[in-house]
């Protein structure tokens, strides 16, 4: 399948209520609009607040990206970054992938996911699996690392 449009050098600016929420950019970027599909090269995206206020929300970089509008869900892969700004934490994986509906936001099962908080905590392990509005965090398997806890390492 061909995509409907090829646009380098890529940015986009979604608004809602009439304020920016996401700006994003590419080297390249495919849109698919029968099936409301974009994939992207070399991406960067920032999400802001729903209020006035301008802060930012989360952000995120891939080297590959296929966003699913019709059911929101944003794939990033071949090295992947992504920051929830309000937990502070950051992630880092091959792959990643974020289902915007649920707040979900999850590694391949296989995948190596590298979780840093801002209290200098460090957790990396493979099925990776959050749900940032409870604030819900698992690794299914090979967990290491170590957690800062009033100032001590455990």
């Amino acid at each position: 399948m061909l995509p409907e449009m090829v646009i380098e050098g890529a940015r986009a600016t979604r608004y809602e209520d009439a304020r920016i929420k996401v700006v994003f950019n590419a080297d390249v970027l495919e849109i698919y609009d029968s099936d409301r599909v974009w994939a992207g090269e070399k991406v960067s995206f920032v999400e802001y607040a729903a209020d006035a206020s301008g802060a930012v929300e989360m952000e995120g970089a891939a080297s590959l990206l296929v966003i699913d509008d019709k059911e929101g869900v944003y794939s990033l892969g071949n090295g992947a970054f992504f920051h929830l700004v309000d937990d502070d934490i950051k992630l880092t994986a091959e792959d990643l992938k974020w289902t915007k509906k649920t707040h979900q936001l999850s590694g391949s099962a296989e995948g190596l996911v590298k979780m840093e908080e801002s209290d200098g905590s460090i957790i990396q392990g493979t099925g990776f699996f959050a749900d940032s509005l409870r604030r819900y965090y698992l690794f299914d398997s090979t967990v290491s690392g170590f957690l800062m806890r009033d100032g001590s390492s455990e």
